[in-house]
């Protein structure tokens, strides 16, 4: 048991460890490599569309991201059995756990209530949007989840066998993301269609996430290095860390760090 704790926090740290090198190489302007164990951290910072990305090999070769020229749902790969892979299975525990704003280790629709609150409070969505967003979000949870009460709780493994529902159905994959153009629109407080450094943190903020993990995330997406994620970026990245397995896509870091992977000891 006590060796179980140890390895799980030493993954911990040292998951935290290779994001704060990756984001002084960021600031400084380096392109390195740092690796531990069998994982990779490569960051690229001269290149033009380049990416930061994990990988596990250090002999991997670098990948950049597919160019998309639309918001269709062609956009997003998905596989031919969406739902089965580990990583998909940690992606999802991960927004589970973003959805868990109280950190009781299930979601209610106070949770719900109180993250979406988070993005309205900012002041940037007109009252319309506004009361469009909240009754989304309650559509999505009575649609998803049955009766809105005190003793409907979702736990993860509930989420999970939920969420592989959705991504199998190809008309509520489709809708996945329903949510996240309210959630641009609350950070575009200047109305400009894009959204900087800034109010990206603003967006980890409001997910319960460090302006650090915010730096990095940008960066990371911000393929071009203009400075600026624009909508169809925002919603693509969102909605395919959804429905993609590829461990590859930077999606995956669209919701913040994953959690770190557990080694199951017999």
């Amino acid at each position: 048991m006590a060796f179980t704790l140890f390895r799980t926090s030493a993954r911990r740290f040292l998951a935290n460890f290779e994001r704060n090198v990756a984001n002084a190489n960021l600031r400084n302007g380096k392109n390195n490599i740092y690796v531990c164990g069998c994982a990779a951290l490569t960051i690229l910072n001269n290149q033009p569309k380049a990416f930061a990305t994990r990988k596990y090999s250090e002999f991997t070769t670098t990948q950049t991201e597919r160019k998309y020229d639309s918001d269709t749902d062609s956009d997003v790969e998905t596989s031919k059995n969406p739902g089965e892979s580990k990583f998909w299975r940690r992606k999802m525990r991960t927004f589970h756990g973003i959805l868990d704003v109280n950190k009781d280790g299930v979601i209610s629709f106070d949770d719900f209530q109180l993250l979406a609150d988070r993005f309205v409070n900012l002041g940037h969505m007109s009252e319309d949007r506004a009361q469009e967003f909240r009754g989304l979000i309650k559509k999505i949870w009575e649609k998803q989840w049955g009766e809105i009460g005190p003793y409907n709780l979702v736990t993860v493994e509930q989420y999970l066998e939920d969420m592989l529902h959705v991504v199998n159905d190809k008309e509520r994959a489709k809708k996945v993301h329903s949510f996240l153009p309210y959630l641009f629109e609350a950070l575009d407080k200047d109305k400009t269609g894009e959204i900087t450094l800034e109010e990206y943190k603003l967006f980890f903020e409001c997910l319960g996430l460090s302006d650090e993990d915010a730096v990095f995330t940008f960066r990371v997406i911000d393929t071009n290095a203009d400075g600026k994620i624009n909508k169809k970026e925002f919603l693509h990245y969102g909605k395919e860390f959804f429905l993609c397995e590829d461990e590859a896509k930077i999606s995956k870091y669209f919701w913040g760090p994953l959690i770190p992977k557990f080694t199951r000891i017999h």
